[in-house]
């Protein structure tokens, strides 16, 4: 055999082997890990009621469905609901996560959440809601993970 055929031979080799692998998934610590960090600068942004930065944990045509209402599309409008839920009293979000799956591109995080409230004229919160909730994370292709869908619903109760 000639060297370019031994190369070309050699080449077709790998290439066969590399298409023939699957792609390794994300263990669930590892998603933990991610849910937990991408979550904690969400919940920085609502703790200081800021709202035009969401964009840094959103994605530009991400899906908003806040409890007993209909979902909202893109950006603008998750920027508006928490603008307005901001007006409303809301002052964090305590999340506690029950499970993580997915892949490398997608993980979703289920679990209950509490919605807080600072109550007027003191230092005192006020729990103001406890949900149900599903985050969907989206890996850019920067590899950071940004909220593609938040939904929450009613009737959580915590454990």
């Amino acid at each position: 055999m000639k060297k370019s055929q031994i190369t070309l031979l050699i080449l077709s080799l790998f290439t066969l082997f590399a298409c023939n692998q699957t792609k390794q998934g994300l263990s669930e610590a590892q998603m933990n890990a991610i849910v937990s960090k991408s979550a904690s600068k969400l919940l920085v942004l609502v703790a200081n009621k800021d709202a035009d930065s969401l964009t840094k944990v959103f994605a530009a045509d991400a899906t908003i469905y806040p409890p007993g209402e209909a979902g909202s599309k893109g950006i603008k409008a998750v920027q508006n609901w928490y603008k307005n839920a901001y007006d409303f009293g809301l002052w964090g979000i305590k999340y506690h996560v029950n499970k993580v799956y997915g892949s490398d591109d997608q993980i979703i995080a289920t679990g209950s959440a509490e919605f807080i409230s600072i109550i007027t004229g003191t230092n005192d919160t006020v729990d103001i809601g406890d949900y149900n909730y599903l985050n969907v994370w989206s890996k850019k292709n920067d590899s950071t993970y940004v909220l593609k869908t938040q939904m929450w619903n009613e009737g959580a109760s915590n454990q």
